[in-house]
């Protein structure tokens, strides 16, 4: 009898063990669900400060960087970490938006801490992109985050002068249902040489007969370079007209059409912008009001001819 009571209390105990959850101990895969769970639930508008990142959190909260490999990427601290960096993970939040859902990680190492945004398919959860979003200060560099009602992403980076920190430079994204991250326009407070205009595209291939920079005088600019495919480019434009009481700036994705056409069509508001390109010329003209991103008495418009592309040294 004894031995049977025995036998009734082992495989008791072997059943209990077979219920808990990796990341904790366990053997029995954790699923997404309960990956979520772990996330604290937020509602849109959402802001991260490098102050708030700094703050510090229970052990007992991290996530499992095995989860963190299976439910998100393998790859979310490449090129922030190194390889043999020990690395910690905890949920910040979670936040339902359009067209994708949002979960935020923060990330620490002996290097610094910073924080990820990651998109996630809204009809099935699953990862698909995510972006850095806010740093707490490594290298004398602060970055934050704020995401508004429309689902506009804005990454605000901060430098260290004495007591206080300056704003040098503020990127607005769009999001696409598939993850990617558009740049909608950036703001930047650095200093520039007179005559010389700040490109966030300037390093992106261009590859394509079309790519390259135009311009129209000191001030104004067309920045077109290669898309995912040769049926898509990226685009920015910025101007300033009438010694600059009159500014405009928009950058996106566009599609190349029949003959040498392209188009631009924002998601978030009226705004599209026609291209025509010729043998090193581009014109652009409004086809769509995109008074969001320029002054109210100045249109995306006119003739901007083509840079000559200065070789790489050998």
């Amino acid at each position: 009898m004894k031995r049977y009571l025995l036998l009734l209390l082992t495989i008791g105990v072997f059943a209990a063990c077979k219920t808990k959850k990796s990341g904790h101990g366990g053997d029995e895969p954790m699923t997404l669900e309960e990956f979520q769970d772990q996330f604290p639930v937020a509602q849109l508008p959402y802001k991260l400060s490098p102050d708030s990142l700094k703050l510090s959190l229970a052990d007992s909260l991290a996530l499992d960087t095995a989860d963190i490999h299976r439910f998100l990427t393998d790859t979310l601290t490449k090129g922030d970490f190194a390889k043999t960096e020990k690395v910690k993970f905890w949920p910040l939040q979670r936040m339902t938006g359009n067209p994708v859902d949002y979960m935020v990680v923060k990330a620490s190492g002996r290097s610094g801490t910073v924080a990820y945004l990651c998109f996630m398919d809204k009809k099935k959860g699953h990862f698909l992109k995510r972006i850095r979003v806010a740093d707490a200060g490594r290298n004398g560099v602060f970055a934050s985050v704020q995401i508004d009602n429309r689902n506009v992403v804005k990454l605000t980076e901060e430098v260290q002068n004495g007591n206080n920190r300056e704003t040098q430079r503020e990127d607005f994204y769009g999001v696409s249902a598939d993850g990617s991250a558009t740049l909608i326009m950036t703001n930047t407070s650095s200093p520039s040489a007179p005559g010389q205009i700040f490109n966030p595209l300037d390093t992106l291939p261009r590859k394509h007969k079309f790519s390259g920079d135009y311009t129209s005088g000191d001030l104004s600019l067309v920045s077109i370079r290669d898309g995912e495919d040769g049926k898509s480019f990226q685009f920015f434009i910025t101007f300033s007209k009438d010694n600059g009481k009159c500014k405009g700036e928009v950058s996106g994705k566009g599609q190349y059409l029949a003959g040498n056409r392209g188009e631009y069509k924002d998601k978030e508001t009226s705004c599209g912008i026609a291209f025509q390109f010729s043998a090193g010329r581009v014109a652009i003209r409004e086809i769509g009001g995109c008074g969001a991103y320029r002054g109210i008495k100045c249109f995306f418009e006119g003739n901007f001819a083509k840079k000559a592309e200065k070789k790489k040294k050998k």
